[in-house]
């Protein structure tokens, strides 16, 4: 019995040994497999979100050197956001390198000087300006810095044995004119988040460009054989001439001058602050520098601040939508400034009172005054309203009163300057005469659906598309009104093989009857991001009613900055479809098994009814 006993203490004492053998075997393969998953596969996984960031932030700072040319150009500020920096996935038993931050800096600033060499002091004037440097911190990789630099956009890999990389070229020279914008106040901020940037031209006239010929020198980083090898600078034009070594250095690279030769009348000088306005004035006309907000004129008069406009006529015995418009003469109307729409001797006829919405077509605030005989909107724009630029003001369902009137006044008025009075007429609408013609009202885009997987404001993911959604869109509410602040469209990744594809949806709804329906949208490419997109009008079932593709040439750098309207008159499927539903779908889509990245941006997107 000991025996038999003994016997089997032994086997089990092996089994029990055996078990933790097996737990210890086993446990040695997690650990091996934890450490090659720790050493071959975070990083990779690592290095692809870094390298997603690295596209992003790329666009961003794009934008940004668009946005430092916009700004001076129209004379109205700019903002530009950039991700500085990325995180990676959360993971529970293995270890992320810390998240790699980015950090955006303006540098110490250098003089452009434009000279007449006439050798007294008002034949020579300076300006400041500084260069932006992005320097990212990838933990995998290249930690390559992106500068710009005097308008050229590039990736410096100097400090790594590389060279110069272009990423937006030159816009200092467009045939034979000259445009300098010069970058002033101190900047940086450090993170993995996103950063806004405002961009503010100047205001005021600070100083005058000399007459005459002109000799301009320019701080640039970028050397001789850089200008005239990485950048299509017409170095073998008249204007140029050449490039210089001033003894400055920023991080052991040289600061050299660029000399362009060139008269006060083909001069354009802007100058755009970071955060705050610039020290000196933003734009030339012929032989003076002078800021777009201040009215003058181009005799040297100042012009008085005000509008011009127009108020549309309405049917009797109706409710209508009415169009007013306004736009600024002699100066640039200031964000924060109101204007000032009174109708109060047109109420009564036109019963006011019992408007349904009113809508506007530019970013700001809407009010309106009702009191002791008084009606009035107020709308306050959230940003400049540079001279040239129309607002409309639209009011849905405005009763009418049965009786034909003629010169009901209307005074519109801004709350820096003067206004104008105009009046307008109540025509028989059962005849459809009396001046006023037919009814044309705005419908901006009111929702959208993309493939981004992150839920955001006026997203709906009921909004059909053909395949998607795929892709991106950023800054969406840009394009539900007419601001020039642009909404971003942009490939993203699908599958393991980096096939990128848009397929992204919008709905229009709530859109007036009428006659013939338009859709008109705001867009350009970004000029290395250019790929095949259609626009496709679809119903709620995803059915295609109308297609066509947009233009490829169509870019931020062939269109001066702002983006060119597309108009598109909708076929008898999609309009019959609007005037059952009251609504319509677009959508934007590259073709099936597109490969290569492709962003472009939108101002606006609207259904106009006739």
């Amino acid at each position: 019995m000991s025996g038999h006993s003994s016997n089997m203490s032994v086997i089990d004492d092996n089994r029990a040994v055996s078990t933790v053998i097996g737990v210890v075997i086993l446990f040695g393969f997690l650990i091996l497999a934890l450490s090659l998953y720790q050493v071959e596969i975070v990083p990779q996984q690592n290095a692809e979100t870094e390298f997603q960031h690295s596209g992003e932030v790329r666009n961003d700072l794009i934008e940004l050197r668009a946005g430092i040319l916009q700004a001076g150009s129209i004379d109205q500020p700019q903002y530009q956001t950039v991700e500085l920096g990325t995180t990676y996935s959360t993971r529970v038993f293995t270890i992320n390198p810390p998240s790699p931050a980015g950090i955006i800096r303006t540098t110490d600033p250098y003089p452009i000087t434009i000279s007449n060499n006439s050798g007294t002091p008002e034949g020579t004037i300076t300006i400041p300006t500084r260069f932006i440097e992005y320097q990212p911190g990838y933990n995998e990789l290249d930690r390559s810095p992106t500068w710009y630099d005097a308008s050229v956009l590039y990736l410096d890999a100097r400090d790594e044995g590389g060279g110069i990389a272009v990423i937006e070229d030159q816009a200092l020279i467009d045939g034979g004119e000259v445009q300098i914008t010069a970058l002033q106040n101190e900047f940086r901020r450090s993170g993995t988040g996103r950063v806004t940037l405002e961009l503010r031209p100047a205001e005021n006239v600070t100083s005058n460009i000399p007459n005459g010929d002109l000799t301009v020198t320019v701080p640039t980083r970028l050397s001789g054989d850089n200008w005239k090898n990485k950048t299509d600078l017409p170095t073998n034009s008249d204007i140029y001439g050449g490039v210089n070594d001033t003894g400055n250095d920023i991080n052991n690279k040289n600061i050299y001058n660029l000399t362009l030769n060139t008269t006060a009348n083909n001069l354009t000088v802007d100058t755009v602050g970071i955060q705050e306005e610039p020290e000196a004035p933003t734009q030339t006309d012929n032989t003076r520098i002078d800021g777009g907000g201040s009215g003058d004129s181009s005799d040297g008069t100042i012009s008085t601040p005000s509008l011009t406009g127009t108020v549309e006529n309405l049917p009797t015995d109706s409710t209508p939508t009415q169009n007013i418009t306004f736009s600024p003469t002699g100066s640039t109307i200031p964000a924060g400034e109101t204007v000032a729409i009174d109708l109060s001797n047109a109420n009564g006829p036109v019963d006011y009172n019992n408007i349904g919405q009113i809508t506007k077509n530019f970013s700001g605030s809407l009010n309106t005054v009702n009191n002791a005989g008084t009606f009035a909107i107020e709308f306050t724009p959230s940003t400049n309203i540079a001279t040239g630029r129309t607002v409309e003001i639209q009011l849905q369902s405005v009763p009418t009163q049965d009786t034909v009137t003629t010169g009901l006044p209307v005074y519109v008025s801004r709350s820096d300057g003067d206004g104008f009075n105009t009046t307008f007429s109540l025509f028989d609408g059962a005849n459809g005469g009396g001046g006023g013609g037919g009814q044309t009202s705005i419908t901006y885009v009111s929702a959208f659906n993309d493939g981004d997987t992150t839920t955001e404001a006026n997203e709906d993911s009921s909004i059909p598309t053909q395949q998607g959604p795929f892709g991106n869109i950023d800054n969406f509410d840009s394009m539900t009104v007419e601001d020039r602040n642009n909404a971003r469209i942009n490939t993203n990744y699908v599958n393991n093989e980096l096939e990128q594809t848009i397929d992204v949806g919008m709905r229009v709804e709530n859109i007036d009857t009428g006659s013939t329906y338009t859709l008109e949208f705001a867009y350009f490419f970004e000029r290395n991001n250019v790929g095949q997109v259609n626009v496709a009008i679809l119903d709620d079932s995803g059915t295609v009613l109308q297609s066509s593709s947009l233009d490829q040439s169509q870019t931020r750098s062939s269109t001066n900055s702002a983006p060119p309207e597309t108009a598109i008159q909708l076929n008898t499927q999609a309009s019959n479809y609007i005037d059952n539903n009251g609504e319509i779908y677009v959508e934007f889509r590259t073709p099936d098994n597109e490969k290569g990245y492709t962003q472009f941006l939108v101002d606006y997107l609207r259904i106009q009814t006739n």
